[in-house]
């Protein structure tokens, strides 16, 4: 999805009065790319959620361990610790990047040549421009978006629910 955003965005941005008849498709190609979005959120916010809380959950226990725990304990729980944080930053990063290929979209069609268009073709763009301020997120279950931002909370909250 994210490389569907990128070529969409290359598209737009070279879009002038020559090429503008390839508007209608590139409205429909970003419609069908924002669905393929929407299908991707709706298959993971569940799965997303789990993620989120439980590596939560683990990230405080495993940090428990780490204090209270024997020395032979530690070498595992530090593997265990560091694959949790690699899973969350993992899908933080995919969460990060959809959000902001979605962006690009928007900066794209600003870029192209929309005042050389005629009337019809400038909706087109206003259509495209106005939907690219909402941009395709990755949520968990709607509660949070997954993000760097989200990925850095849950580090937070974890250490603080620790401390």
């Amino acid at each position: 999805i994210c490389h569907h955003f990128t070529l969409l965005a290359e598209e737009i941005k070279y879009l002038d009065t020559s090429n503008a008849a390839n508007l209608k498709n590139v409205v429909k190609n970003h419609q069908y790319i924002l669905r393929l979005s929407e299908d991707l959120e709706d298959i993971f916010n569940l799965p997303n959620l789990f993620t989120v809380l439980l590596g939560s959950i683990e990230i405080c226990v495993l940090g428990f361990n780490l204090t209270m725990g024997s020395w032979t304990q530690l070498p595992g729980c530090i593997l265990f610790l560091l694959s949790v944080l690699l899973q969350i930053l993992m899908m933080s990063y995919f969460g990060e990047n959809i959000t902001r290929e979605s962006n690009k979209v928007g900066e794209a069609i600003y870029l192209c040549k929309w005042y050389k268009m005629n009337k019809r073709e400038k909706q087109n763009i206003l259509i495209i421009m106005t939907r690219s301020h909402k941009p395709a997120k990755l949520t968990a279950y709607k509660f949070s978006t997954i993000s760097y931002a989200s990925f850095m909370k849950i580090i937070s909250t974890s250490w603080s629910y620790f401390t």
